[in-house]
């Protein structure tokens, strides 16, 4: 069912949410990993998109680590507005810096933005300079937002 650009998002990735509304006993926030659905691929004219939450899904739920393993929402929104740097991806968390990716490659990138969500999972504010992020993000950070007031995100 098409919903709009706004409100289309692809599956999510199962909650481990408990009734205090911590992941595992430990962790209390979820992270949220936002991918454009509607960016083309430049050279073949693709949306790769949805191809690259499954993957992020299926690596991340593979993860060894819980906090990465289990602490991630991968959703799937039909526009970002970046539209001249396609494919886009957002990292978000309550009290945490936001992240905004652009020029993914949804075949060579999602090591680098697992890697990132790990490094993402384990920073309290989400704060991180260039040099800590991977290297194949270099030069697709598009923006750092920092942290809206506590309670702001759902």
């Amino acid at each position: 069912m098409e919903v709009g650009l706004v409100d289309r998002r692809a599956s999510i990735l199962p909650s481990p949410i408990e009734k205090d509304g911590k992941l595992d006993g430990a962790i209390d926030r979820i992270h949220r990993i936002i991918v454009c659905t509607l960016c083309r691929d430049v050279p073949t004219g693709t949306r790769s998109g949805e191809s690259l939450c499954a993957e992020l899904r299926s690596r991340l739920s593979a993860h060894h680590e819980p906090a990465v393993a289990q602490g991630f929402a991968v959703e799937g929104v039909a526009c970002m507005a970046d539209c001249s740097r396609p494919l886009t991806v957002a990292f978000q968390a309550q009290r945490k810096a936001a992240y905004l990716f652009g020029s993914i490659d949804a075949q060579a990138d999602p090591g680098d933005l697992v890697r990132f969500a790990k490094l993402y999972a384990s920073l309290a504010d989400g704060w991180c300079n260039s040099g800590q992020r991977p290297a194949g993000l270099a030069g697709k950070t598009l923006a750092r937002i920092p942290a809206g007031p506590a309670g702001s995100l759902p």
